[in-house]
């Protein structure tokens, strides 16, 4: 008969055990990711050597076929709640007793990084009860899942407190874990425009409005906090009228170099140099209005061509 007690047991050892290669190695050895310039970050949950195999020891990983990812504990990172990917430079713990485990990593306030923490995919039991990969879509990630704001009908755009387990933080289990979902498409902060009047409708392309993970991206008061302008995503403009488009990468509406000639300016140009009388004061005594009968090469005075300087010596045969 099946003992459910008894498989939970077996999966608790079998995680422990390894965990406990993964701190031995410092890190785990990955065969695929979604992404091949980045296996490690987006390393297939199934796709980690099993502690049972040979493979998982860092020296034999690339024997095997497979990418080495060293696991790490990030401290200091621009985004509390997705420090494995928005790490500092320097946001990687050098502490011993922090970077030996995933427990010892979150005693000291950091988030355990290890392959596979940008992956779409995460480890589900099916009806089965087995474990099987389960794809997360972006737009089910892509978002945070509040349980208070500071303003009960504004929760999303006055958030303060955020899901930071992997279970709630995934739009499809928010609300069964008492949270309210809101999507990246919420409100952003603008936070550098040409228009103080009116910042939302002149955001500047490149660094104006604000990434998720930017505290400013936080909550309206803290965009305020920023000296920035709390947006819709419909009412955003860049300076140029490109309108801003959620996920989408800017693009100007037109380059002046690529622009086709406009022939009635041109002509209107060139009609308002033949008229313009400032000319006289560059060619004066009538010489503006003559200038352009003057020959193109003037003529050489008598005997001059094929004249030679006498003191000139003659040239090599």
């Amino acid at each position: 008969d099946y003992d459910e007690d008894l498989e939970e047991e077996i999966k608790i050892n079998e995680t422990a055990r390894q965990n406990k290669r993964e701190a031995e190695e410092g890190g785990t050895c990955c065969f695929s990711g979604e992404n091949s310039k980045d296996t490690c970050g987006t390393c297939y949950p199934m796709s980690i050597a099993s502690y049972k195999s040979k493979c998982s020891k860092k020296n034999n990983c690339m024997g095997c076929g497979g990418t080495w990812c060293q696991s790490t504990c990030v401290i200091g990172a621009a985004d509390p709640l997705r420090k494995c990917q928005t790490a500092y430079p320097t946001g990687v713990s050098k502490d011993p007793v922090c970077s030996r485990d995933p427990i010892a990593c979150h005693g000291c306030q950091g988030e355990w990084c290890r392959a596979g923490y940008n992956s779409h995919f995460v480890i589900e039991e099916n009806s089965h009860g087995r474990e099987v990969p389960e794809y997360m879509a972006p737009e089910d990630t892509d978002g945070i899942c509040c349980y208070r704001g500071e303003q009960k009908n504004d929760t999303c755009g006055t958030c303060a407190d955020i899901a930071k387990d992997t279970t709630c933080s995934v739009k499809s289990r928010c609300s069964g874990c008492g949270g309210t979902w809101c999507p990246a498409a919420g409100p952003k902060c603008v936070k550098a425009f040409k228009d103080p009047e009116d910042p939302c409708k002149s955001a500047e392309p490149m660094t104006g409005i604000a990434e998720r993970w930017d505290f400013c991206a936080l909550n309206e008061k803290h965009c305020t906090n920023c000296k920035g302008a709390w947006c819709l995503p419909g009412n955003i403009t860049y300076y140029d009228g490109t309108k801003y488009k959620p996920g989408v990468e800017y693009e100007p509406i037109s380059d002046q170099r690529l622009t086709a000639e406009n022939h009635t300016a041109t002509q209107e140009a060139e009609e308002e140099v033949a008229n313009d009388d400032s000319l006289d004061d560059l060619f004066p005594d009538g010489l503006a209005d003559t200038a352009h009968d003057l020959p193109k090469d003037a003529e050489e005075p008598e005997g001059a061509e094929g004249a030679e300087d006498e003191d000139e010596p003659p040239p090599f045969a």
